[in-house]
């Protein structure tokens, strides 16, 4: 699914070392396209609901568009 600017997405995220994953949410800010050695992909730039920048790929496992 093509995410955009201005979207509302979520996703999961192994934050430590256990298997516990964290749930985020956030806003898309902006989208920039990232190479690779293998590959070109696009990054979302997107705004947590703590106000944390943070970038996640567009084919990130679980990455879900909310609204």
């Amino acid at each position: 699914m093509h995410m955009n600017v201005g979207n509302i997405v979520k996703w999961s995220w192994y934050l430590g070392t256990g298997w516990e994953q964290t749930q985020f949410q956030g806003l898309v800010v902006d989208t920039i396209l990232a190479k690779t050695d293998y590959e070109k992909v696009r990054v979302l730039v997107v705004l947590t609901n703590d106000g944390d920048v943070l970038d996640v790929r567009d084919d990130a496992p679980g990455l879900e568009l909310v609204a």
